[in-house]
């Protein structure tokens, strides 16, 4: 399992491909602080302040170690999470056992 912590957010990766989320959403001016007479935000619901957690399983196993989280400024976070592949193996001819560690 590998752990990430950034600002309030963390971030929990287990090979399994169990993924929790768990943080704080604060009020924020940033809509606010972002409209201009030109663009203005359209925004249909915020989470109302306070802690929030969130989990879900991916498809299949992943690697933890190759985790690569960005939290935006725009208060979007981002988790790009690689498979858990085989180390790459030669070919084997028929009848040669094989042995494999994970």
């Amino acid at each position: 399992m590998k752990s990430t912590k950034t600002g309030n957010v963390k971030l929990d990766v287990r090979v399994d491909g169990r993924v929790e989320i768990e943080g704080l959403v604060q009020d924020s001016d940033f809509f606010t602080n972002h409209a201009s007479n030109k663009y203005k935000p359209k925004v249909q619901e915020l989470a109302p302040p306070g802690n929030f957690n969130v989990s879900f399983n991916l498809p299949g196993r992943v690697d933890p170690r190759l985790v690569s989280p960005t939290f935006r400024n725009t208060g979007i976070l981002e988790v790009v999470v690689m498979k858990h592949t085989l180390p790459h193996t030669q070919p084997v001819n028929p009848g040669t056992p094989v042995s494999t560690h994970l």
